[in-house]
């Protein structure tokens, strides 16, 4: 990791909601974006375009219990 990305990432986790993916904020960045963006989860358009920012975009492990 550079200096110029030190604290550009994002936390995101992904669901399946019915056969459909869904990704939901995981961290405060990640929230807020979708708070931008008016929605409460985040496309993978959105992502795309917070990556361009120089975002990094990391998943969460999914929460199996």
């Amino acid at each position: 990791m550079t200096s110029q990305n030190f604290g550009m990432n994002i936390t995101v986790e992904i669901k399946n909601n019915f056969g459909n993916e869904a990704i939901y904020p995981a961290c405060e960045k990640s929230r807020v974006f979708a708070e931008i963006a008016g929605t409460k989860t985040l496309t993978r358009e959105t992502i795309e375009k917070i990556k361009s920012l120089g975002y990094v975009v990391g998943v969460a492990a999914p929460n199996t219990l």
